[in-house]
């Protein structure tokens, strides 16, 4: 399973989608520190429900998360995605 855990900064603002009779959110986000120079350090948030409303409720820009979630990869676009399961607030001093 593709089960993961991640911390990421917020870098664009949230997207609304709808698919059915779901409303859904496509969040923009980065990996704090970059390992490598070429590697890809940007992915892409998938929120719906109750972590849809808690993210538009209480974060914003340039906050840091704590995700959980099931890593997907768009072959097509050479995109990362992670369908989010929990979420949690994260501080940097």
């Amino acid at each position: 399973m593709n089960h993961a855990l991640f911390i990421v900064k917020v870098v664009k603002p949230p997207i609304h989608l709808m698919f059915k009779d779901y409303e859904t959110i496509e969040i923009k986000v980065e990996f704090p520190i970059s390992r490598q120079k070429n590697s890809k350090n940007e992915i892409i948030l998938l929120l719906w429900g109750d972590h849809r409303e808690d993210f538009l409720k209480y974060y914003k820009v340039q906050d840091y998360l704590l995700i959980e979630g099931i890593v997907t990869l768009n072959v097509n676009n050479k995109k990362i995605n992670v369908t989010v399961k929990k979420l949690y607030p994260f501080l940097l001093v």
